[in-house]
């Protein structure tokens, strides 16, 4: 079969992608990292079907043309908007990815052109195939294909999504880190089944592409220290920092009802104080009023008046001043907390721990 090159503009004449189960049967266990994660259920997950289904309702049915072409992106492919088909409800497939010649940022209706056929992309390069013809791809190494879906500017011109943007000026994307350094990294693992098609080739890209969802990934971002506690005329003045160590993107990053919440604790055996600091990126409708749920970020954000969240490799010094206690015994505690709240079938907090300190005193 002759590849063909498939844009927003000839969906229509578009060939079929191919079911994930056909690359399962050389490429287990990729294929297995993958299906058991959120890139297989981007349109499963219960989270986005809530969201979805708000959006849905509130724009009678359009929001269909916008919502999946990330979380179903064959739909643009097959016509299946209402998700009928077993492929489309595949979510971001693995003949979908491997099929994207060049991703179009400017092309806000679908920015992914496709090349589907034969050849299955990759960044590996002098590779044979028993079952397709391979090609080797830079994009396949770069940051700019995760944009396609992780940066999203709504219709009124108001950045919903920046991930992409983010690393892009930060000293990561300076020094050639891209985002699959960090969430598809290399690890053991077989490319091709031993039986199929011997290889030296022992490690493998994680396609499990962990991210917000991974508590090993979140605890990876931030660490947090107590870095002075000074007592005088009656206070205990706490210094703590916060550090985005790990994380090439602003921190949180994605939807903005996510936030980062620093929770400073002083307490003795009969007493316990604490104060907090919160960051987040705050929007506001054309009315002015804050938009909290998921779905008016997209359709009803007007501005950004807020942002104090944490850049790559910034280091936040905040200063809590508590009054002293009677207690001699004190002991502080300063922890980074990842919150999220989201609507299943009713709002839903989702609280992480990512980093903590401990400190203990005596006047």
């Amino acid at each position: 079969m002759s590849p063909i090159l498939v844009s927003n503009s000839s969906l229509s004449k578009a060939p079929s992608i191919a079911a994930s189960k056909n690359c399962k049967e050389c490429h287990e266990e990729i294929y297995n990292h993958w299906k058991n994660a959120m890139h297989s259920m981007s349109i499963e997950d219960p989270i986005f079907k809530a969201s979805y289904m708000e959006t849905y309702f509130e724009t009678a049915g359009e929001a269909k043309f916008n919502c999946l072409r990330c979380h179903a992106p064959i739909a643009f492919l097959n016509n299946d908007y209402d998700l009928k088909k077993e492929i489309t409800k595949e979510g971001v497939n693995c003949d979908f990815c491997h099929s994207v010649k060049k991703v179009n940022l400017d092309n806000q209706t679908y920015p992914f052109e496709l090349e589907i056929g034969e050849i299955k992309r990759g960044p590996l390069s002098n590779v044979e195939s028993p079952a397709h013809k391979t090609e080797s791809s830079a994009l396949f190494k770069s940051s700019e294909l995760c944009a396609g879906c992780h940066e999203y500017t709504n219709h009124n011109g108001v950045k919903v999504l920046g991930t992409y943007s983010e690393w892009k000026t930060s000293p990561y994307a300076e020094e050639g880190t891209h985002c699959q350094n960090c969430h598809m990294p290399l690890i053991p693992g077989k490319i091709v089944k031993s039986e199929i098609k011997s290889s030296n080739r022992k490690q493998i890209n994680l396609h499990a592409i962990s991210a917000s969802r991974s508590t090993e990934q979140l605890r990876k971002a931030l660490k947090v220290e107590i870095r002075e506690i000074n007592k005088e005329e009656g206070v205990v003045e706490v210094v703590v920092g916060v550090i985005n160590v790990g994380s090439g993107h602003m921190v949180p990053t994605g939807i903005p009802s996510r936030k980062l919440i620093l929770l400073v604790e002083l307490k003795t055996p009969n007493e316990y104080f604490s104060q907090q600091r919160i960051y987040q990126k705050i929007m506001l409708d054309e009315t002015g009023k804050e938009v909290k749920k998921e779905y008016e970020f997209f359709l009803k954000a007007a501005q950004v008046s807020f942002d104090n969240r944490l850049r790559p490799r910034e280091t936040r010094v905040e200063r809590f001043a508590f009054a002293m206690p009677k207690n001699k015994k004190i002991t502080i505690s300063a922890r980074i907390e990842y919150l999220y709240k989201a609507s299943v079938l009713r709002p839903t907090e989702i609280r992480v721990k990512m980093a903590e300190d401990i400190k203990s005193i005596s006047k």
